[in-house]
């Protein structure tokens, strides 16, 4: 289970990876010295944030920075894909396929937007709409005179739309359909069913086995549906799309919660021991270099990562 970090602790986090982005302006400097100076706990926070980055012995300042100013490119592809070589499309489409079991792997691997394991896409559609798009995501694109859609196979979308009045754009998965009204917006597909969460305006959720159950979600608010059942909405968490620059963001997760999200972004299979899954862990982590978070989080638990090859990695006990 993920722990839910305090208001404090979320900020510093925010504020950590806007800070490492490179690319922060005066007045973004001077909101973040209002902001540690506001409150004692902002400060506590903040230096909480900071051991955790020392305790890692890895310069991650300078490693995040780094990620976030290349991952400003519009397509990355990071040297991880080129190692795979031979495997070719099969270890891309196998890796998606593993993220939703209901999908077929020809559906994935001829899907018209794709991303392998490890690999994030930047893109803008005919309308001007921009969409982000998380490793192992693969979805297809259906415009016409009555509506924009994207059918979402498996892996994760950050969309922000253009505006179109005479054409609703929707997100569709296995569990439904999410309606844009003006907004930026994210869908991911997962084992358990589908999340959607609201960053700017609102979207309307609508179960595929519940035409009549629309739930309404707006800014700063998620839910996670299925064909048929949609949960009440809670908080939107900012943080979750640091994946957008490269990034892992997470406060107080459980180790496998982490290990789980990092196996999303590399080939092969990565898995963690039950006996070490409940260590607890907090940081701000690249993603676009998986074998050293191992390292780092090797280097400040109790645990040992095993590589009995170069495509199959084992976190256990120390």
């Amino acid at each position: 289970m993920k722990t839910a970090p305090s208001a404090a602790d979320a900020a510093a986090l925010e504020w950590q990876v806007t800070l490492w982005s490179g690319e922060v302006t005066p007045q973004e400097q001077d909101a973040f010295e209002r902001w540690r100076t506001a409150k004692p706990e902002h400060e506590r926070a903040w230096q909480q944030v900071q051991q955790m980055s020392q305790r890692l012995h890895a310069a991650p300042g300078v490693v995040a920075s780094s990620v976030l100013r290349r991952g400003a490119g519009p397509d990355r592809v990071p040297a991880r894909r080129k190692v795979l070589g031979g495997l070719g499309l099969l270890a891309a489409t196998s890796g998606l396929a593993s993220l939703t079991m209901d999908t077929p792997p020809w559906r994935t691997a001829l899907a018209d937007l794709r991303t392998g394991p490890g690999e994030r896409r930047h893109l803008s559609l005919p309308d001007g709409t921009r969409v982000a798009m998380n490793s192992g995501t693969a979805a297809d694109v259906h415009f016409d005179a009555r509506e924009r859609r994207l059918r979402l196979h498996a892996g994760e979308l950050l969309v922000t739309t253009a505006h179109d009045t005479s054409r609703p754009f929707v997100v569709e998965t296995r569990e439904g359909r999410v309606g844009a009204l003006g907004t930026r917006f994210s869908v991911r597909r997962t084992a358990e069913g589908a999340i959607a969460q609201v960053f700017e305006g609102a979207v309307e959720v609508t179960p595929d086995g519940l035409p009549a159950a629309v739930l309404r979600l707006t800014a700063g608010q998620q839910a996670r549906f299925t064909a048929g059942h949609v949960d009440a909405p809670h908080a939107a968490d900012p943080l979750s799309t640091a994946w957008e620059r490269g990034l892992l963001v997470v406060q107080r997760w459980r180790l496998a919660d982490v290990i789980a999200e990092l196996s999303r972004h590399r080939g092969g299979v990565l898995r963690c021991d039950p006996a070490v899954a409940d260590l607890v862990v907090s940081g701000v982590y690249p993603l676009d270099d998986t074998d050293g978070v191992l390292a780092s989080l090797a280097r400040v638990l109790p645990i040992h990562v095993r590589h009995t090859s170069r495509y199959w990695v084992t976190v256990g006990a120390r």
